[in-house]
């Protein structure tokens, strides 16, 4: 018999989603783009991902969201993970894009949820009047295009 997964958030995951939150909501902007949602980089393990709680929140206070990781490909999803994606986040699919371009073009606030390679030339590729909001710093670097944010780093 296989016990129900537990939705609990950790705490350090709460203080960043908390930030994360409040950073976004003071920009002002409906429309966000999420790169990168799953736990880490890499894996497509979405289960105790702060990004997918910050997504649900978002959500629910109206916002306008696109969303891209090219590590979740929920046809392929199986197990726990499919079962926690199927009762927690059904409705993911219809955000998610195809490519950053995609989110870029459609995003005022950015946020990059994991440390994937693939994005670490985000902050340089956003316009001045979009701001990144990043969980796992990407890059080192200040001289970047727009508003670069980091979050519990």
């Amino acid at each position: 018999m296989s016990l129900p997964i537990l939705a609990a958030i950790l705490p350090s995951n709460e203080l960043q989603i908390e930030r994360a939150m409040r950073t976004v909501i003071e920009k002002g902007s409906k429309k966000v783009g999420i790169l990168g949602f799953s736990f880490k980089a890499g894996t497509d393990d979405l289960r105790e991902s702060p990004v997918v709680e910050l997504t649900e929140r978002l959500i629910g206070k109206g916002y306008d969201l696109r969303v891209y990781d090219s590590n979740v490909r929920l046809a392929a999803i199986h197990g726990a993970n499919r079962d926690y994606i199927l009762n927690h986040i059904p409705h993911i699919s219809r955000l998610m894009t195809r490519s950053i371009d995609e989110v870029l073009d459609h995003a005022d606030t950015i946020v990059i949820g994991n440390a994937a390679p693939e994005f670490r030339d985000v902050p340089r590729r956003v316009t001045d009047e979009q701001i990144v909001v990043d969980f796992v710093r990407i890059t080192d670097s200040r001289s970047v295009s727009g508003v670069y944010e980091g979050i519990c780093w």
